[in-house]
């Protein structure tokens, strides 16, 4: 394959990042397919196909965020919108492959439509895929089960929406990724090496009853005509097996997530010592243990991981790093086993690891005074400890001969003819810390550099404006200060600029505003995305200004992108704010279902982890959720009512009321009303933090309810909340909205047409 991926990267993604993405994936795929999650919940086989879609691209986009994947499918995309449905666009058509020509696969999976999938984002739902159909091939729902394990019942489940069943559809759909994965072996990438399945590329053999498009050993066979279909009883009994069932077996169960922080608890709760959850907890620490623990097993192979955890976190400790309340515990265990000397080894590994590490960013212009320090800067440390593994895993050290090598080579960074990684690394971090500076999100030089750069502007200009001699618009002065604005190498930009300058000047149009936009925006300036666009930058240097016909165009090209980047964040932001919803109702129920009458309030997540002060946190996204439940005489079973404020803008408040006859039979609409409510009012907070996004107005006694539901902010939260109860009731997104304002109208007195134009905004 031409353009290989970087295996080094993708499999560090695969050994740090992808395991508890991939407990996730398992867990979606069983609740997708399997019967009981649609008995015993409101789900849809589709919905749950959704998340883990979504779980997928959210391991993707963590992936291509710390620069160890590089996938052509956005996070927002693999679920359709249009991105690269292959007929969504006349002129720009998804030529069914990536931009380094790997083939991707769109529209072909049958549990959902449009779901598109690059070779990244296939492999990783495909390995997962393996697991689950080796789980339900014996599966036979409350007949029993299949003893040829050959999944002749799996043409009985996932049930649809309406509770029917669909024919073949985890068959189908495990078939379908089979045949995608020998696509890309023949197109050159390594399958089987990015995978944890032991299976592939050996396929696993299921009944051929005519409900697939393949046969028995995955081949491609078009599906029968109904009158051509295959007696699937007769194919039962030529693999030797009867069609009665035998008694029900006992429900598979799904793993339980263990991420390194919870390896470390287990591992220090059952030695009595009790774990710290500290902020600076993440890559950085789980990165350097994987470190320590490869450099130490190549020295002491007869280390357990539990030793070596002690080790680790006793090594931490030295350095203020502690991640135990009582270290105490910790030191009186490595005395009782013996470990003193290999947490000597450990400790000068991380000190010198520390000290090699502060000199790197020392010389790539950071101020950075400890590891500990070091710990929230995840974009210096990624790179150090990249390239530090990279000599362990080529040059086999082990702790002894680790420490040695980086004792050595801290005199030589800095000193660049010196060939090694970390000069390497030292140039690339200084590199990109200067352009961040000069064209960042502000604009910050150097006074004494900006004269020189002027001077030089000047000395340029006067060559330049020779060629406009005829322009009593530029000046050399006004070119010196345009040459600030190129970033190119010997300012090969400065022409085109100052023939922009010269054009536009015309057109009221302000040079200097655009280009540090397009500076700004750099990153969104990728073959993919400006492929979506435009066809003509093709085999051309997308940020080389020269290549723009004018600046216009760059504009135009510019807001385009810029607006897709928005867009795609907001969607990112939205799903976010699905998962929140779907937690929130989750333990807002819980606490409905303990109450026993009277009144009682609940601050949430506080009542479940015993933190005072706790917040839900998705990132950005953080808040918590005030309950007030009251018994209540009424006609309605319950009542509910909410708000977001707060002195942080941080708070949900949730009144819910209910009668004397509230029951069970309530839980399933209790369940979507909370839905909407609390999705409503999380897309208020997702405003807040948004400064683009429409300000949100305190409604006062003046204004009516027509007025205040027709506000910008309002709208928005109505919608998405609207639109989370109508996947919910299997509804059309009008009929719910016709319903609640029908519900509403007399309460807030709305007439035929305040509600008419209401039900238009909504639904437009």
């Amino acid at each position: 394959m031409t353009n290989s991926p970087n295996t080094d990267l993708f499999n560090r993604f695969l050994k740090d990042f992808w395991p508890k993405h991939r407990t996730q994936l398992y867990k979606d795929l069983y609740n997708t397919y399997h019967p009981s999650a649609y008995v015993e919940s409101f789900n849809r086989p589709g919905g749950n196909f959704e998340d883990a879609l979504e779980t997928v691209a959210d391991a993707v986009h963590e992936g291509k965020k710390l620069g160890l994947l590089d996938s052509s499918v956005d996070w927002s995309d693999t679920i359709n919108y249009d991105a690269l449905d292959l007929e969504s666009d006349a002129d720009f058509p998804h030529p069914g492959i990536d931009d380094n020509g790997i083939p991707t696969l769109n529209n072909q999976l049958e549990i959902i439509d449009n779901a598109n999938l690059d070779w990244i984002h296939g492999i990783l739902l495909f390995d997962v895929y393996e697991d689950i159909v080796e789980e339900f091939k014996h599966y036979c729902g409350e007949n029993g089960i299949d003893e040829s394990g050959m999944g002749k019942c799996m043409g009985e489940f996932p049930p649809d929406a309406r509770g029917e069943m669909i024919n073949g559809t985890l068959k189908q759909d495990y078939y379908t990724l089979y045949n995608f994965m020998k696509e890309l072996e023949r197109a050159g990438v390594n399958v089987k090496g990015y995978m944890k399945s032991p299976i592939f590329p050996n396929v696993i053999k299921l009944v051929d009853d005519g409900s697939t498009d393949y046969d028995t050993t995955g081949e491609y066979s078009p599906m029968r005509q109904d009158d051509e279909a295959i007696d699937t009883e007769k194919v039962y009994k030529s693999f030797g097996i009867e069609p009665d069932r035998i008694e029900e077996q006992e429900e598979p169960t799904t793993p339980e997530e263990e991420p390194i922080q919870s390896i470390f608890q287990k591992t220090l709760k059952d030695m009595g010592v009790q774990f710290q959850f500290v902020g600076t907890f993440g890559f950085g620490i789980s990165g350097m243990f994987g470190m320590v623990k490869d450099v130490l097993e190549g020295r002491y192979p007869s280390l357990s991981e539990g030793e070596i955890i002690l080790i680790f976190l006793s090594g931490l400790s030295y350095l203020s790093i502690n991640l135990v309340k009582d270290l105490k515990e910790v030191k009186q265990e490595i005395e009782k086993r013996g470990l003193k000397e290999y947490v000597n080894k450990a400790v000068e590994l991380l000190k010198d690891f520390e000290n090699i590490s502060l000199k790197v960013v020392e010389k790539a212009g950071y101020t950075i005074s400890s590891l500990a320090e070091l710990l929230g800067y995840t974009f210096l440390l990624v790179p150090i400890l990249d390239v530090t593994n990279r000599l362990i895993a080529e040059n086999g050290f082990d702790v002894v001969s680790l420490a040695s090598y980086l004792k050595g080579v801290i005199i030589s960074v800095g000193i660049f003819y010196i060939r090694n990684l970390f000069n390497s690394l030292v140039l690339r971090l200084r590199d990109n810390r200067e352009k961040k500076q000069i064209y960042g999100d502000k604009y910050e030089v150097d006074d004494n550099a900006e004269d020189e750069m002027i001077e030089e502007g000047k000395f340029i200009g006067k060559v330049l404006t020779n060629r406009f001699i005829k322009s009593t618009i530029l000046t050399e002065s006004r070119i010196g200060e345009l040459s600030l604005l190129d970033d190119s190498i010997n300012k090969k930009s400065l022409k085109w600029i100052v023939t922009e300058e010269n054009k536009i000047n015309w057109l009221n149009l302000s040079i200097s505003k655009s280009i540090e936009k397009f500076n700004n925006n750099k990153k969104l300036f990728t073959s993919t995305n400006i492929k979506e666009i435009t066809t003509k930058f093709k085999n051309k240097d997308l940020h080389n200004l020269n290549n723009y016909e004018s600046l216009i165009e760059l504009n135009q090209i510019t807001n385009k992108l810029t607006k897709k980047s928005k867009l795609h964040e907001e969607v990112y932001m939205g799903k976010i704010a699905e998962k929140a919803t779907t937690n929130v109702v989750r333990d807002v129920f819980e606490v409905v279902t303990l109450f026993e009458g009277g009144e009682d309030y609940f601050l949430l997540p506080d009542y479940y982890t015993d933190q005072d002060g706790d917040e839900y946190r998705y990132g950005e996204l953080q808040f918590n959720v005030e309950v007030n439940i009251i018994e209540n005489k009424q006609e309605e079973n319950f009542v509910i009512d909410s708000l977001m404020g707060g002195e942080n803008d941080d708070t949900i408040y949730l009144d819910i009321v209910l009668s004397d006859n509230f029951n069970e039979k309530d839980y399933e609409s209790l369940q979507i009303v909370l839905s909407e409510y609390i999705r409503h009012e999380i897309e208020h907070i997702l405003q807040i933090i948004d400064s683009e996004r429409p300000d949100i107005i305190d409604k006062d006694d003046t204004m009516s309810p027509f007025d205040y539901y027709s506000q910008e902010h309002e709208i928005d939260a109505q919608k998405v909340g609207f639109e989370r109860r109508a996947k919910m009731e299997d509804k059309s997104m009008e009929e719910v909205i016709k319903d609640y304002l029908g519900y509403r109208q007399s309460i807030d007195n709305l007439s035929d047409t305040e509600k008419q134009e209401l039900i238009g905004k909504l639904t437009n």
